[in-house]
């Protein structure tokens, strides 16, 4: 204390140090109060102008008047506006685009601003509590009860009229208006006459005109909204490609490219629409037909026009392909991928379909110049696990975006391309073509080297033709072969051991050399048995030395950038060898390199024989000569199963080179039996699949939309290929419902008289509802079905037939359907033809069954009698009486006295026999009810179940809530009374179920809606209000798994782990495939593993509790964890490929996948305001993203 200077200063230390309670301890006195200054209300902060004052002149151009127009979106921007009008976004985000932008407005939905006009804003009522509730709030606040005063309501919440408020009136009562109103006035009421009051309107009766003309906009190119035709001509239509264009040259003299060859007529066609440039197009083409001549050409209309053109396909390495193929013709070309853009501000963009998806959802810029997406193989709709995709995107273009699709021939273009013209409000027109340019020869190889090396026959030829004689050949030829060797009989499986296959190859191997067939792919439809095949032709040598020279040249400088320890992997090794031998393997277990190196080298004639699996086939254009198919079944993951045809036709397309071959080879290998014709025929001869919808309702789409509120759920879903069919019978359904409605205010209302027959309707209605559902249910029981046999007395009602009696004679029980009880009942001896003119529904006829007038039946005259066809609901009661019947004599005399001739003859003795017991039965029960013994149900049948016993008291209860109303029938012409209610209800009914099939709870995914909204609340993702929640945000912005990844990062399951452990538990969430035994897992990361499982256990169970679907069986797999731990740790691939018997290829596409998904939880971690989280994603992408794992692709490198 003692140097701190000045007296003041240290009595003011001292004081604060032992005086605490002195006010130079509280703040407060240091601050300036705010001085209240009332002139900051007038204050109003400046904002974008909503409006502009646009002149109006006459024909001199002299400004007459100023009007005051509407500006549109403004202040829209990526953050709140779905407008193509709005703000462009940041420059990092203009590619990708940000999860916190909205998307773009969708194509062929309806536009915001014709929703708004559309709206009666004059006739809307907001309620009568505006002044206690909010609009769209549940509840509100009374102020009357703060006041001292009552604040009387009653008669404006009553009486509409009284809430309305004048404000014309009151302003006029202004001077200064007023004033203003007489000069107004001054110069229209000089000509103007008390006799002729509307004479200041001159315009008045011409007023509906004028409106109808303003709101006209302009027309589309195509009226086709308006068309009620069938679905060929609404949407979509086949182009006729049978005849030739003559003129192709005068109709495009100016192409925007053209082509060192003669084009097809479907390509013509195709260019010629995309010209047009107001029609989507959508070529379904034959393998190897020339699809990829419409997509430059579209790609060169971009180029001229200074827009640009996606190009999406299926798979990534297509998209690889694609690259170097258009970036040779174009130049300007970009590829995007989960991990790299190159040319990103390219004229044309390759990319995959989810990359597209993701930009679209983001609100990517790249979507304001684009003009054409070209969707490749687009028969991938029909893929389960991402045909969804395809759905979404085409659901979520734009309108100014052309569309032009790719595919192989399909039985149903035609409906998928009314689905994409319905949606998007535009035509399609659909070219396909007639046959293959290059036609196929299928044959059997029989086979197994040796002598029988050339055994092989022609089982279909090129024009298509089934040669049933050479298949009988083929079978005796395998007959006698198995017949010679000790071995022979395979038991009837396509299998032999490996020494077998061995010496098929090698003589299938010499055939195709001397006959001049390579190079040839062969279709292997297992990992494993590639690989076997390649190392058991270990002998086999195709290629020539100086061949091998260019073989060992190229590869050695592909691998050239990998390190040296990598370049020893053994599959390299083993790889290299058979490629300088023209042999080469081709599957998803193969490294991503080595697979380009496969393909060039296939490309460039050097690999002659090929072992393949069904991918080598998806869109890859690397024809051969020869298809060679090792068996003709395949595992698909659940079964082992004979090939589709489309699965066929796919592999079996990549034979038969145009341009060098007349016809394409494809054979059949029949190593132990020849497989039967009848599975043969329809798989070569047959049609592929029809296209069908794989959407699914995933929880990113829900969060996305209810996010952006512009866009609802149920439109997605509605606009769907799923809900195409239902979309198609809303119109109809649309017009029933304005004529039930019409119909409905026709008739008179239901007067207090009727009240009472309205409640015994309702009443009965849910009687009878219960009741057949309580039949179906008991008939089943062992006890009933074991007593109601033949001879059995029941109770029925039946149409007309109302509380009869009944004899079984027959019962016919058919699996899946309702058993039929054939009965013999009592009737009225002589029957009155066309008694009552209008026939009503089973279900009137059941409700009058319940009045006391109806509970006995009275026949007129003796002998009476009729047979019914009933079932289950048709059944009443059953009762304990039976007697003996021939119930096939008594149906075989009934059905020949239907016969016109036999019309009269008297009824067989059984027939009158049963009639009279019944008869006789009859009029006992009628003298007394308690004659007649019923079975109680709730207490003689064996039901041990709750809900059973349950379903019995509650029919019972209703029952008694029917006696109550049964007073109410016993009126003077009740049947014409009830008739009145009756049809009213049944109205209505039918009314609200045309309602339901208009509504969006018709839609077939509407209950999964449900089940996954009541989910995201569960969990929070939503509020009670379907409001988005943090936790919702950060899901948005997962590419998959979003809701475990969502709860793993927000319960810091991060926080203590390092970025190797990291990866490695998050490699979970992407490895797929299969390992044998328990996996490995490091002793540090056990525990989290078990955490992981019980978050994930947690997720299931919410979604078992609420009945929702999941996406897949198991969200994770911690097959890999070890390995990816130890690669993150900078371990090389040759160590940890140790660590597992998992493909090398498999453990690269886990990796690379594993990268997006780091990438997915840094951009969360940003978004929660996490940054160690952020830096540890950031070190675990750095830690794997290295050596072989992410090499640049070869085609990537021209």
């Amino acid at each position: 204390m003692s140097e701190i200077r000045g007296e003041d200063n240290l009595e003011r230390l001292r004081n604060f140090i032992l005086r605490p309670e002195l006010d130079l301890h509280n703040p407060l006195p240091e601050i300036l109060p705010r001085r209240f200054n009332p002139q900051r209300l007038l204050h109003v902060p400046c904002g974008s102008a909503t409006t502009k004052l646009v002149p109006r002149r006459d024909q001199s151009g002299q400004i007459l008047e100023f009007l005051e127009t509407d500006l549109e979106d403004v202040g829209a921007d990526a953050r709140n506006s779905m407008s193509m009008q709005r703000e462009p976004g940041p420059l990092d985000e203009i590619t990708r685009g940000s999860h916190t932008n909205y998307p773009f407005w969708p194509g062929g939905f309806e536009d915001q601003r014709k929703q708004i006009q559309a709206l009666d804003l004059d006739s809307f009522l907001a309620g009568t509590k505006l002044l206690t509730v909010p609009p769209g709030f549940a509840c509100g606040h009374n102020f009357a009860q703060d006041q001292q005063t009552p604040l009387v309501l009653s008669s404006s919440e009553t009486d509409p009229e009284t809430e309305c408020v004048d404000l014309l009136q009151n302003l006029e009562q202004d001077l200064d208006v007023q004033e203003w109103l007489k000069m107004s006035k001054e110069p229209d009421t000089g000509g103007a006459t008390p006799s002729q009051p509307n004479q200041a309107f001159p315009g008045d009766e011409f007023q509906d005109v004028d409106e109808q003309i303003m709101k006209v906009d302009l027309k589309p190119v195509l009226d086709i909204s308006k068309t009620t035709k069938t679905f060929k001509s609404d949407w979509a239509e086949m182009v006729d490609i049978s005849q030739p264009i003559h003129n192709f040259k005068e109709q495009l003299p100016c192409p925007a490219m053209d082509f060192p060859f003669e084009l097809d007529v479907f390509q013509k066609q195709a260019i010629l629409k995309l010209e047009q440039r107001q029609y989507y197009v959508f070529v379904a083409a034959h393998t190897s037909a020339g699809k990829t001549v419409v997509a430059e050409y579209a790609i060169a209309l971009s180029k001229r026009d200074l827009t640009r053109t996606i190009y999406t396909s299926p798979i990534k390495a297509l998209s690889n392909q694609k690259y170097r193929d258009f970036r040779k013709t174009f130049k300007d070309v970009g590829l995007i991928t989960g991990d790299l853009q190159i040319e990103p501000t390219a004229s044309c963009l390759i990319m995959t379909t989810e990359i597209l998806r993701s930009m679209l959802y983001c609100g990517s810029e790249v979507t304001r110049d684009l003009e054409y997406v070209i969707f490749d193989e687009v028969h991938y709709i029909n893929n389960p696990e991402r045909g969804h995709v395809w759905e979404e995107v085409i659901i979520l273009l734009p309108d100014h975006v052309n569309i032009i699709m790719l595919s192989a021939t399909v039985p149903n273009t035609m409906e998928l391309a009314d689905w994409v013209g319905s949606t998007k409000k535009r035509k399609v027109y659909v070219i396909s073509t007639l046959k293959r340019p290059v036609p196929l020869t299928h044959f059997l190889y029989t086979g197994a080297g040796g002598k029988s090396r050339d055994d092989i026959f022609l089982l279909v030829d090129a024009q298509g033709k089934f040669l049933q004689a050479n298949y009988e050949k083929a079978v005796e030829r395998k007959k006698e072969m198995q017949g010679k060797s000790k071995s022979g009989s395979g038991g009837g499986k396509n299998y032999v051991n490996s020494k077998q296959e061995q010496y098929t190859w090698i003589g299938l191997i010499d055939f195709l050399r001397r006959n001049n067939k390579m190079p040839v792919v062969a279709f292997t439809l297992s990992r494993n048995r590639c690989d076997a095949n390649v190392a058991a032709l270990q002998s086999v040598d195709l290629n020539t030395e100086k061949e091998k020279g260019a073989v060992q040249k190229f590869f050695l400088q592909c691998l050239a950038k990998l390190k040296p320890p990598d370049r020893s992997i053994p599959q390299v090794l083993a790889l290299k060898d058979a490629l300088e031998r023209g042999i080469g393997v081709h599957h998803s277990g193969i490294l991503p390199i080595l697979k380009e190196i496969v393909e060039m080298l296939f490309q460039n004639g050097l690999v002659k024989l090929l072992f393949a699996t069904e991918t080598f086939a998806m869109g890859v254009n690397m024809p051969a000569r020869t298809v060679v198919f090792d068996s003709h079944r395949k595992f698909d993951g659940l079964e082992v199963r004979n090939l589709k045809p489309g699965e066929y036709i796919q592999m079996a397309g990549r034979a038969g080179r145009r341009g060098h071959d007349e016809t394409g080879t494809v054979i059949l290998l029949c190593k132990a039996n020849v497989p039967p014709s009848m599975e043969l025929r329809p798989m070569i001869l047959g049609l592929p699949e029809k296209l069908q919808s794989q959407f699914i309702l995933r929880y990113a789409v829900i969060l996305t939309c209810l996010r952006i509120e512009s866009i609802k759920v149920e439109d997605i879903m509605q606009y769907s290929f799923m809900e195409f069919n239902q979309k198609l019978q809303l119109p109809t359904q649309q017009k029933q419902l304005r004529l039930a409605e019409d119909k409905f205010a026709m008739l008179p209302t239901v007067g207090e008289h009727l009240q009472p027959l309205v409640l015994f309707y309702d009443k009965s209605m849910a009687y009878w509802k219960e009741k057949q559902r309580c039949m179906n249910m008991v008939l089943v029981q062992p006890k009933i079905y074991k007593d109601l046999k033949v001879g059995r007395v029941i109770i029925i009602t039946h149409g007309k037939h109302l509380n009869k009696l009944a004899v079984v004679l027959h019962i016919k029980a058919v699996p899946n359907k309702d058993t039929v009880y054939r009965t013999l009942v009592l009737d009225h001896q002589f029957k009155a033809p066309n008694s009552e003119v209008l026939q009503r529904g089973e279900l009137y006829y059941k409700i009058l069954s319940l009045a006391p007038k109806y509970q006995f039946f009275h026949p007129e005259g003796i002998g009476g009698h009729t047979i019914v066809d009933v079932k289950a609901e048709d059944i009443v009661n059953i009762t304990k009486s039976t007697f003996r019947v021939e119930g096939e004599v008594i149906i075989r005399n009934w059905e020949q006295r239907q016969i016109e001739a036999f019309k009269d003859t008297p009824p067989g003795g059984s027939v009158v026999k049963a009639v009279t017991e019944l008869y006789q039965l009859n009029e006992r029960y009628i003298a007394n009810r308690d004659s007649l013994k019923l079975v109680n149900l709730s207490k003689e049948v064996n039901i041990n179940a709750d809900n059973e016993l349950a379903l019995l008291r509650y029919v019972n209860h209703l029952h008694q809530h029917v006696e109550y109303t049964l007073p109410h029938t016993n009126i003077a012409g009740f049947e014409q009374e009830f008739a009145k209610v009756y049809e009213r209800r049944m109205l209505e009914l039918h009314i609200e179920e045309l309602r339901f099939k208009n509504s969006a709870k018709n839609l077939t995914l509407y209950p999964d809606y449900c089940n996954k909204l009541q989910v995201l609340r569960a969990l929070k993702y939503i509020d009670d209000l379907d409001e988005v929640t943090l936790k919702g945000k950060v899901a948005c912005e997962m590419g998959q798994n979003e809701l475990l990844i969502t709860e793993l990062i927000l319960c810091n399951m991060f926080n203590d782990l390092d970025p190797a452990e990291i990866a490695a538990l998050l490699s979970s969430l992407v490895f797929q495939a299969k390992t044998q035994g328990e996996p490995t897992i490091p002793e540090s990361l056990k525990r989290y593993v078990l955490a992981f499982e019980k978050i994930n256990d947690t997720i299931l169970a919410e979604e078992q509790r609420f009945q929702a679907t999941t996406e897949t069986d198991s969200r994770l797999n911690f097959g890999l964890v070890e390995v990816v731990y130890e690669w993150a740790r900078n371990k090389p691939f040759a160590e940890i490929m140790k660590l597992t018997e998992v493909q090398e290829g498999i453990i690269v596409r886990c990796i690379q996948q594993l990268d997006e998904t780091l990438r997915d939880v840094k951009t969360a971690a940003i978004r929660i305001g996490n940054p160690g989280l952020q830096s540890k994603m950031e070190d675990a992408s750095t830690a794997i993203k290295r050596d072989i794992v992410f090499t640049a692709s070869l085609y990537t490198e021209l």
